[in-house]
This record gives structure tokens, sequence and C-alpha cells, in this order.
């Protein structure tokens, strides 16, 4: 992933690299848990805040866009 990553709505960020953190630099993301297709979002992220990687060996998780979105790789 580039050192900031402009998205548009409902595009996905893959979240499933857990040594990974990023920062929401504008808009909104919803992290969801992807099993089988079927997304299952649990939590909503604004701009400032930073979410994480995770790895999951079940499902994928995936930051998804709720509006246009900048995110920032944090190394």
């Amino acid at each position: 992933m580039p050192a900031a990553c402009h998205i548009q709505q409902d595009e996905v960020i893959d979240l499933n690299i857990p040594e990974q953190a990023w920062q929401i630099r504008s808009g909104t993301v919803a992290l969801c848990r992807m099993v089988d297709g079927i997304r299952q979002c649990f939590f909503t992220a604004h701009a400032g805040e930073v979410i994480f990687g995770v790895a999951t060996p079940d499902s994928e998780l995936g930051a998804i866009a709720i509006e246009p979105a900048v995110i920032a790789a944090i190394p």
C-alpha cells in the first residue's frame, strides 16, 4: 500500500496485515469482517483515528469507505 491512499465511497482496504497501522486523514470508514462474501460491520473510524491490521485465519478484515477518504500507512 502506498504511504497515502485516496479511496472512494464503497472501496475496500485490506486490513489483514497485522504489522501495519493506518491513520484516517479524512473521511470515514467502516471496519468490517467478511465471511463467505457477507460483510459484518462492527466499527466506524473517522478522520484522526488510527486503525490496526489483524490476522484473521477464517475471514477477511477490511475498511470500507463510507465517504471519500484518505488513509495513510503508519510506518
